[in-house]
């Protein structure tokens, strides 16, 4: 199985496909497994590569949640690009992976294609908590259905473990989105293309946060899926995956440079 070492973390990823690298970033409880219909699809236009973050599937473990762990998690894209030699890319995240994605483009402009976000939220506040505790039930009232998708996700042993980690960053204020969390400040600096994707029923995000999104970003564009919820990628695979690559065709000179082009053509005759 590949695995990365990025500053002591083992870091599982995946690469699929050919040409342009585009990198997929999971929620706050997903994993590589999340991707599986976009990889299916998105690999035959893309070097598509998915990778679990520190304390997911199969990267190290986390038993707890710290302060900083957002910036970090942008720390850690940034070395998985580096130590897979990717010097600009297109990244696509669902919920916090959208996050990480936008932040990464805001201090990182000239390494970032276009980016895609689904159901990312735009400002915290405590309100925020108060729904997610709501939404979220407590570890020992875990339904069936959740574990049965944590299992697959991160593996019998562990599943339980993450879950209780993730509900008690949530209690503690350090979850996502934490109290003073606001990516506001920071869209101005995205020079990217970026598409902002919620479903029209989103249960954890309301529809004002992609408007905030949209409002503070240079180059936005909104897709809203009707009668989809918070994780649009799992839920309507077809819907999200069409505006997706549709966005990115949109777009498709913006990564490429004559060197890049060279390579990817040299790469496609050897196929």
């Amino acid at each position: 199985m590949p695995h990365l070492n990025v500053r002591g973390i083992d870091l599982y990823f995946e690469a699929r496909g050919h040409g342009d690298p585009l990198v997929l970033l999971h929620s706050g409880l997903g994993c590589t497994k999340s991707f599986d219909p976009q990889v299916r699809e998105f690999c035959k236009h893309c070097r598509v590569i998915t990778y679990d973050r520190y304390g997911y599937g199969q990267s190290t473990h986390m038993f707890t949640l710290a302060r900083g762990w957002l910036d970090d998690s942008v720390d850690e894209l940034s070395y998985l690009l580096d130590q897979l030699e990717i010097t600009k890319a297109h990244l696509c995240g669902v919920c916090v992976g959208g996050a990480i994605a936008l932040l990464f483009a805001a201090r990182n402009p000239s390494k970032v294609g276009n980016v895609a976000v689904a159901g990312t939220c735009c400002y915290g506040g405590e309100e925020m908590k108060t729904k997610a505790l709501r939404l979220y039930p407590r570890p020992e009232e875990l339904p069936s259905d959740w574990l049965k998708e944590l299992t697959r996700c991160h593996g019998q042993n562990y599943a339980r473990e993450l879950y209780r980690v993730f509900y008690q960053a949530i209690e503690a204020g350090n979850g996502y989105p934490f109290k003073d969390y606001d990516l506001r400040p920071a869209l101005a600096s995205v020079k990217s293309p970026v598409i902002v994707i919620y479903g029209d029923r989103d249960q954890l995000f309301d529809i004002e946060q992609a408007l905030a999104m949209h409002r503070h970003l240079q180059k936005p564009e909104l897709c809203v899926i009707p009668n989809c919820g918070h994780l649009p990628n799992e839920e309507k695979p077809l819907d999200f995956n069409r505006e997706v690559l549709n966005f990115i065709r949109r777009h498709q000179n913006i990564i490429e440079t004559p060197n890049h082009c060279q390579a990817n053509r040299d790469e496609r005759r050897r196929v």
